[in-house]
């Protein structure tokens, strides 16, 4: 299901307002490019054996490019099964941070929340990880340099619209704050959490050799 939201995703950009970004790549999988593996463990050789060089990133869900600027986004799907919902709450932070690693100028997680699911889940789902990733340590937060967005997921028909949701609490209960879509022209995307390491020298070196790939890659947009 993630991989037919994360097209869908990628077809909205594409239809709605292609001039959001220059160019989208989706599925991407570092692993299986020979080439990668070896500018790899060409860089990670030089510290560590060969053995315990660590693993090139299985896929990157989708690649957001625009100027001179790239984002990697992390999408992960939350759906009703049985009394709770199918993954924990902080599902997709850790492979958000290891795309850290690649230099990229902002990492992003998008957690994706199907319609049914009641508001009061979706504020403590989202809000807990919104608070997790992004609040200082005094607020129970570890200040993560990730960008974090999570969306309900409204089908109609065949397709589906995606809409980032801000939980409050109100009298009565938890009410929801349904935002446009991120494709729709009435959206402003934006990027408050810079990548530390898109300047460290590694991050550079992967970044080089992660565009030059791409490069040989047909984007999806």
């Amino acid at each position: 299901m993630e991989r037919t939201l994360t097209r869908e995703l990628e077809n909205k950009f594409d239809q709605t307002t292609p001039q959001k970004f220059d160019k989208i790549y989706i599925f991407k999988r570092p692993f299986q490019s020979s080439r990668l593996k070896k500018k790899w463990n060409e860089i990670y050789a030089q510290k560590i054996t060969r053995e315990l060089t660590p693993p090139l990133q299985p896929e990157i869900d989708m690649i957001l490019c625009k100027d001179d600027k790239m984002i990697a986004v992390e999408i992960k799907y939350f759906e009703i099964k049985g009394n709770s919902l199918s993954r924990s709450f902080y599902e997709g932070i850790e492979q958000t941070l290891a795309l850290l690693r690649w230099g990229f100028d902002h990492v992003a997680l998008w957690q994706l929340f199907e319609e049914s699911v009641a508001p009061e889940e979706l504020f403590f789902y989202g809000g807990w990880t919104w608070s997790f990733v992004h609040a200082s340590s005094e607020h129970g937060g570890i200040g993560l340099p990730i960008e974090f967005t999570f969306m309900q997921v409204r089908k109609h028909g065949a397709e589906c619209d995606f809409y980032p949701v801000q939980p409050e609490r109100a009298p009565g209960g938890i009410r929801l704050r349904i935002l446009p879509p991120p494709y729709s022209p009435r959206f402003r995307i934006t990027t408050p959490h810079p990548n530390p390491l898109a300047l460290s020298q590694e991050g550079q070196r992967l970044r080089n050799i992660l565009q030059e790939w791409l490069e040989t890659q047909t984007p999806d947009c």
